[in-house]
């Protein structure tokens, strides 16, 4: 159940660093290390080769830099849909009786960004 867990979240920020600015597989994965995923180029390939083949990312060849991935129009839904559902389940398990003005986002979080509430933890 865990590793389906990382899984899922490792194609949400795939997806999100796509988004944010075409990369190259080594700089994807070394984005995920940072963010605390153990993997490696042979292990990022898979993802982004699913992702590909699912219409959420796209490769495209540069000179200089060589393949990089960028995300598709229907990449970028999906992505808005996971965050959204991400939203979701962050309200229900750390507030329920917390309105969804008043709790802060996780996907921003999860993203770097500040999110809307700050909380005192």
């Amino acid at each position: 159940m865990k590793r389906q867990f990382l899984g899922l979240l490792a194609r949400v920020y795939v997806m999100q660093f796509a988004m944010e600015v075409p990369a190259t597989v080594a700089m994807l994965a070394e984005m995920l290390m940072e963010y605390g995923f153990q993997v490696d180029i042979g292990t990022v390939r898979p993802l982004l080769r699913a992702l590909q083949m699912e219409g959420y990312l796209e490769s495209v060849l540069r000179d200089g830099i060589g393949r990089v991935y960028q995300l598709t129009e229907q990449g970028r839904e999906e992505l808005a849909s996971s965050r959204s559902r991400i939203d979701e389940l962050y309200r229900r398990l750390h507030n329920p009786s917390v309105s969804d003005d008043e709790m802060p986002s996780l996907s921003a979080g999860l993203m770097g960004k500040t999110p809307a509430v700050a909380t005192n933890s």
